[in-house]
């Protein structure tokens, strides 16, 4: 009895000083280890979806989306590359989604996502998309009049009436150009 509680206390020990040589890591180490975080000139961008490692990145400004999909590791096989401007300027804080082609809920993977392109489609395009009505589709079409073509599929949550919620709902039905 006497040497389980001795080897108890040894491993106890061993314990103790191998975690106060270890350094602490915590959480997911993302982009280019050696950049600087604190670097008010940098940008923290993040990125989900059909990348190999989505999650927060560090970029330098006038970095666009292929940047950010770069260090991401790139788009895998799913990503549909007619769902985001590669050129595209990136902004502070902002998430991009790359969006999948195929139906994420297929066993087999090859059964495509129908989607409508949201910088031409028609209203009645438009609606025959789940979650799109005769309100909503109207605005897209208003807002894309006002202001021009869709540069991400975010930009969709600029118009009155499209939150999170709807685009999260609506994300992998829309494209942006063939």
């Amino acid at each position: 009895m006497l040497k389980v509680i001795a080897v108890v206390v040894i491993a106890t020990i061993i314990g103790i000083v191998a975690m106060n040589l270890i350094p602490n890591v915590t959480g997911n180490v993302t982009g280019d280890p050696t950049q600087v975080v604190d670097d008010p000139n940098n940008l923290t961008i993040g990125i989900t979806g059909q990348v190999v490692k989505p999650g927060n990145y560090i970029l330098e400004p006038e970095s666009t989306l292929q940047d950010l999909i770069d260090k991401a590791g790139g788009t895998n096989s799913n990503a549909d590359e007619r769902c985001f401007y590669a050129d595209l300027a990136i902004e502070e804080n902002q998430e991009y989604y790359i969006a999948p082609k195929f139906d994420l809920n297929d066993l087999c993977g090859d059964e495509p996502l129908p989607k409508v392109n949201i910088n031409d489609g028609t209203k009645e395009e438009l609606m025959g998309i789940s979650g799109i009505g005769d309100a909503i589709a109207t605005q897209i079409i208003t807002y894309r009049n006002e202001n021009g073509i869709f540069y991400c599929l975010e930009d969709l949550m600029d118009v009155s009436g499209i939150g999170n919620a709807t685009f999260e709902k609506l994300k992998d039905s829309i494209y942006l150009h063939e």
